[in-house]
């Protein structure tokens, strides 16, 4: 079954995000790639992991790499030094072989300047000797068949892929292959030359060529790195697939450079058949090996199969780790992303009763990590070495993921103090987590040890950026674990930290805007939380773990976080310390940062749902601690004209009004980078002002207030209108069926009857008037 990507959770409402830059979000939304949002923290690796580098598990074909193993080009120096004598350096060989442009060798030759060109290159020195002629000669032709390819492909190696055909046929006019390869005496020139012609021979698809010159120069035994890429033209010359097939995994299994292209030709459906041609179990296993490489679904059986055959295999370390990898998608990623759902899901998935198959998968998915974790404990005793210590944090990691804290501290002190560099870094991310789970967070010295780990991963990545989805992962567990503990502060910096990380860049923290110094703590934070952040933010003497998680996260601007706490405030009802809260900062705050000179230029007092487009204004200079001050006023008077005031303002700073950003930071309609990082957000905003931010409660409130105290016909028109406007957009504030519409449908309500009754005379009725209005009560 095919992998697909999962769908996006939309949101209700249209979205204007203000994240790095001002931008809107259609009925589309906004979304990243699973790939980037998949949470991985094992990520071990044994020698000889590296040709193995694009078969990691991924929600991608492929696992995203830009680095190419070297190792068959540092054989083939090695070759030739071997073959010119010690004195030659490696490097120099590089330099000529794989560095250096075809023309640019070919004019030094021929203008008998090698030695001014590459001076003091010990590979060119040793061509140059009269007693080598044999072999310039020979690399002169390789440099101009290499120039008559397209550009930036190199002779002997595997990796050409598409040739100039014309210069192609005027190289075969004037130059006999086969005479050439007679004529050479010296063996290693011979099957140099004749890789060259059955290269060529592949790109012009003379097929029979490339397999007369394979059968006659390189089938037999041979310990040249030039086999495994002449049996590779070989192999894709042969029509019987399921002898290619085998061909291709003896490929796969003896030279690096051709893993890639061999798994882009090797055919899945034949396996079994391949099987059959095995001459040995080693064989059999790096044909079992190939099979699971890129299988997304459970792979225990192939794993079995595969110690069966070669318990000490790298492929069988490598398979144990996607496995892993899966198990952590499967698991982790719902649980500590906002898309609620793994990397990779599979074209039946149920999305309408997702909340019952998430159930049934973790159900399923815990049952078969526990059947991983005991056989791979049943198998660790027979193991020994660097399998040993992989396997063993291989365990150790499935335990965490499953929750089993003791037991996976058990199997983390049993990895070797000898064991690889990448082995131990993983051991230093299982002791965070033990120490996440386990001790007290509160503690300076656990903070203190838990910099320490973290640190230990942060210093390999300018080495490895394949570990910056460690880094994500570990800081987002991090973040939820202190969370839980209580601990808003850590839990949003930590948040940040994995936000950085997330797909190996420093997304918008490189140049970062207010809202990512803010997001999680607008999210999450308590005007109590805020107190203490901004007294981390003031702190002189932090710790190392402070200073550490305030790295690249703290504000540098405290007044980023007074502007949150009063807006907090404000969300809660509590004017006076909104008001005490805005009014220590600079007044024209709200003029030089974020979006507010944007959005909040609009007179907060006269109802947005009444205007027309062309009655609007925006030039209305809006001063939080003024309006704060204004609505404590208006509170006081307690008048009916007050309250109708305070009702139209209480409009305004709602989802519908024109002042919705005194509430909130972002105004959204659909999956945006703001609830891909943060979570959907539309609960707390449920809640804003006792429901007033959705559903106009404190409006409706306030518009009841001024009905039942005025003695204006006027007043009480408006207000009787306006209470019918909080009614109708309360209704329909979420998206409903038809049939939940038939069930409950909208009703005008009395104050829309006497505003067509007993106040049709007044000039509210007759500017606001209209027969779509009238429609409701008839």
């Amino acid at each position: 079954m095919e992998p697909k990507i999962s769908p996006i959770f939309m949101r209700v409402f249209s979205s204007f995000l203000f994240v790095l830059s001002v931008q809107f979000t259609f009925a589309c939304g906004w979304s990243v790639s699973p790939e980037t949002s998949r949470l991985a923290l094992f990520r071990a690796q044994r020698e000889g992991f590296f040709k193995l580098t694009p078969f990691y598990y991924s929600a991608d074909y492929y696992y995203a790499t830009n680095t190419v193993s070297s190792v068959d080009q540092e054989k083939n120096c090695l070759e030739w030094k071997k073959k010119l004598g010690n004195s030659i350096n490696p490097d120099d060989v590089r330099k000529i072989l794989y560095e250096t442009d075809s023309e640019q060798f070919q004019t030094a030759f021929e203008n008998k300047s090698l030695k001014n060109v590459f001076p003091k290159n010990t590979f060119v020195d040793a061509l140059l000797l009269s007693k080598n002629k044999a072999f310039l000669n020979y690399i002169l032709l390789a440099k101009k068949l290499e120039y008559g390819n397209v550009e930036y492909t190199k002779w002997e190696s595997w990796d050409q892929t598409e040739y100039n055909y014309d210069n192609h046929n005027q190289l075969e006019d004037t130059f006999d292959f086969e005479k050439k390869i007679k004529s050479t005496k010296d063996s290693f020139l011979k099957q140099r030359y004749a890789f060259l012609a059955l290269r060529y021979y592949f790109y012009a698809q003379q097929k029979q060529d490339v397999i007369q010159l394979y059968n006659s120069y390189f089938a037999s035994e041979s310990n040249t790195i030039l086999k495994p890429w002449a049996l590779y033209y070989n192999a894709l010359c042969i029509d019987d697939k399921v002898l290619q097939n085998y061909l291709l995994s003896k490929v796969f299994n003896s030279c690096e450079e051709k893993s890639f292209a061999v798994l882009q030709h090797y055919n899945w459906k034949l396996t079994e058949e391949t099987l059959t041609l095995a001459q040995n179990d080693e064989e059999r296993s790096v044909i079992l090996a190939i099979e699971g490489l890129r299988n997304p679904a459970p792979g225990l059986k192939s794993i079995q199969e595969i110690y069966e055959l070669s318990p000490n295999s790298l492929f069988l370390s490598f398979l144990i780790g996607r496995e892993v990898n899966k198990l952590e998608d499967w698991i982790f990623t719902p649980q500590y992303t906002s898309d609620g759902a793994p990397s990779v899901v599979f074209g039946d998935t149920d999305w309408y009763n997702y909340g019952k198959v998430k159930e049934e998968n973790f159900n399923k998915d815990i049952l078969y990590l526990r059947e991983l974790e005991y056989y791979l404990i049943s198998i660790r005793e027979q193991t020994s070495g660097e399998q040993k210590d992989y396997i063993t944090a291989a365990i150790a990691q499935l335990c965490f993921i499953d929750d089993q804290v003791e037991e996976g501290k058990k199997y983390t002190d049993l990895i070797s103090n000898k064991a690889n560099a990448s082995i131990q870094m993983q051991k230093n991310i299982q002791l965070a987590l033990v120490s996440l789970k386990q001790d007290n967070l509160k503690d300076e010295k656990v903070q203190n040890q838990l910099y320490t780990y973290f640190d230990s991963v942060e210093n390999l990545v300018e080495t490895d950026h394949g570990l910056f989805k460690n880094l994500y992962s570990l800081y987002r567990i991090a973040s939820s674990d202190f969370r839980k503990k209580g601990d808003i502060v850590t839990a949003g910096l930590l948040s940040m930290k994995s936000d950085i990380k997330n797909d190996g860049e420093y997304s918008g923290y490189s140049n970062s805007s207010f809202f990512n110094y803010i997001g999680y703590f607008d999210r999450n934070a308590s005007v109590k939380d805020m107190d203490l952040l901004m007294a981390l933010q003031q702190k002189t003497d932090k710790t190392p773990f402070e200073k550490y998680i305030c790295s690249g996260t703290i504000a540098p601007n405290v007044n980023y976080y007074k502007d949150l706490k009063g807006t907090i405030a404000f969300r809660n009802n509590n004017l006076e310390l909104a008001y005490e809260t805005f009014s220590s900062m600079p007044q024209d705050f709200w003029e030089k940062n974020y979006e507010y000179k944007t959005y909040l230029n609009e007179d907060p007092f006269t109802p947005k749902i009444l205007q027309k487009q062309e009655e609007r204004k925006f030039d209305y200079r809006f001063n939080k601690t003024d309006f704060i001050a204004k609505l404590i006023q208006l509170k006081r008077q307690n008048t009916a004209n007050s309250n109708l005031q305070l009702a139209h303002a209480y409009f305004n700073v709602s989802y519908l009004g024109n002042s919705w950003m005194m509430t909130a930071y972002d105004w959204t309609s659909g999956a945006s980078y703001i609830d891909y990082v943060y979570g959907d957000n539309t609960e707390n905003e449920k809640k804003y002002q006792n429901g007033n931010y959705y559903n106009l409660k404190m409006a409706k409130m306030y518009y009841g207030k001024a009905l039942k105290m005025s003695r204006n016909s006027n007043e009480k028109a408006m207000a009787s209108l306006m209470i019918f406007e909080c009614n109708y957009y309360d209704h329909y504030a979420e998206l409903i069926t038809e049939e939940e519409e038939a069930k409950n449908p909208f009703k005008a309500g009395k104050e829309l009857v006497n505003f067509y009754s007993i106040y049709k005379t007044t000039p509210t009725f007759k500017r606001y008037n209209c027969p779509l209005l009238k429609s409701f009560i008839n």
